[in-house]
Formats: structure tokens, sequence, C-alpha cells
């Protein structure tokens, strides 16, 4: 009997005789590398998943500064699966990755383009909560008292995230905010006499925004009648008593929740605190 022969009356049942009989052989060990490599993968992911508050506000940071247009959003979303909730996201991360971007830039880690978009991307994620809110027509309005707040971004200030925190803020107080960004000082003194707002706040970010501030409120206090407090918030309110003085506020305040206190403002709050529980 030929080779040939003999291979063609071999047993059907052997790998060696088919195609198909090799891939059957191999199934399993295919199936092993396929496994081993998914929880390779796996493994890989939980080693490489932030550990910390400031390990996450790096990640999110970064993610907003990437080509991607979507690499944030994932970041925001393994946050809420991890267990933040949309307060801490909102009143926490956002605002502490703007400090991430903004001392990136400081440093000359990254590039003016890197915090613009960074900090766009930022500001969007406001809007798409204001937009996609169930509440957000109730926060957004003025309560029975009439209290209203004007959020000042001056035009010599470049940071206008944390006047957007702010107001967000002040919006789940059930007040009423209205936001005047980079007006000059007879366009804000206009607005001001035209409105009756009972507060008056002032986004600073740096010890130069505090100076040309003096300037600012100086014209204010000079030129219109009945002005409500003022209130300085930002990043470079860490002394109170001297960024009030040096920039001639009433008052230097950390928290939105200092600022209602301050200015004896009626809110809501109690009412809505039910609300925060739910979003």
């Amino acid at each position: 009997m030929t080779d040939v022969e003999k291979n063609s009356t071999q047993d059907p049942s052997s790998p060696k005789r088919s195609g198909a009989g090799q891939t059957d052989a191999k199934r399993p060990a295919i199936r092993f590398l396929v496994e081993s490599a998914l929880r390779t993968v796996a493994k890989t992911r939980a080693e490489r998943q932030p550990r910390s508050k400031a390990e996450w506000v790096a990640r999110l940071g970064e993610a907003l500064m990437s080509e991607s247009e979507v690499e944030h959003q994932t970041v925001v979303a393994s946050l809420i699966a991890s267990g933040a909730s949309s307060n801490d996201i909102y009143q926490y991360y956002i605002p502490e990755a703007s400090r991430f971007l903004g001392e990136k830039w400081v440093r000359d880690e990254a590039s003016f383009v890197d915090v613009t978009v960074g900090s766009a991307r930022l500001q969007a994620l406001f809007r798409d909560r204001t937009e996609g809110d169930a509440y957000a027509h109730l926060l957004d309005r003025s309560i029975p008292l009439g209290q209203s707040v004007l959020m000042v971004i001056p035009e010599f200030e470049q940071h206008s995230l944390g006047a957007f925190v702010a107001a967000d803020g002040l919006r789940r107080h059930g007040v009423w905010v209205r936001m005047a960004i980079g007006l000059n000082n007879e366009e804000l003194c206009r607005l001001v006499f035209s409105n009756r707002f009972s507060m008056l706040g002032v986004t600073l970010a740096t010890w130069k925004s505090v100076e040309h501030s003096a300037e600012l409120i100086g014209y204010l206090r000079s030129h219109a009648e009945n002005l409500p407090p003022i209130v300085a918030g930002g990043r470079v309110v860490e002394d109170r008593n001297l960024v009030a003085q040096r920039s001639g506020v009433d008052f230097a305040v950390k928290s939105v929740h200092e600022a209602v206190e301050r200015c004896g403002l009626a809110t809501v709050a109690e009412n809505l605190s039910h609300i925060d529980e739910t979003i």
C-alpha cells in the first residue's frame, strides 16, 4: 500500500485527517489563550484604576486635554460607577480638575490650546447638567422673596469655571442667578442700576485679578446707588480679610454656603435637599 493509500484509510476521528479536525483539537488551547488574555486585560485595568481622589482628578484632567472627544465623559462615568454621586462630580471633581488644568499651565506642562479645550469641555458638562436636569426649571427661577444674584466674571479675569460652579450652587439653593461676562465698568454699572440684585459675586483666580478688581469695585461704589453686598470668591481666597481689603469687596468667601450666610439670603435649600439626593 502506498503512502497516499495509507493516509486515505486513516481513522476518520484522527485530528490529522482534515483542517476541521485540526480546529477541533486546537479549540481548548485557543479558549485558554483568550480567557488568559481577558484576565490579563481585566487585571491591568483594575491596577490602573485610580485609588484616590487626587488620582481621579488627574485622570479626569488628562482626559479633558486628550484628542478624544469622549474620554472625559468615560472618566466621569467610571467615577459614578465607583460610587461618586452627581454632587461629588460637580462640586468636587470638576472644580479640582479645573485647578489641575491651571497648575499644568503654570508649570508649563500643558499648552494654551490644551487648557482651553479642557476648560471648554468642563463648561459643557455644566451646560449638559442644566439641560438634562429634570429639576432645572425649579432651580433656575426666583424664590418668592425675589432673591437674585449677579455673578460677575470681570473682563480682566481669564478663569471663568469657578463662577459657573458658584452659580450652579446658588441655583440649587433656589436663588435666581444672572451671569455678567466680560462687561466693562460702565456696562456693569448700568446692569446693576437697572436690576434689584441681592448680591454681587465676583470671581477672582489670582492676586493680579484682586488688584484689578479694586478699580472695578471702586467704580461701582462711586457710580451705582443702593449696591447690594459684593462678595469675592475663587482660588485666590485663602486669607479672607486680606482679599477683602485689597479688592474692596464686602466679603471674601470660600463657598456658596458661606456667601449665602454672609449676605443673609433667603433660600429654599432645605426644601431641595431631597432633590440633591436623587440626582
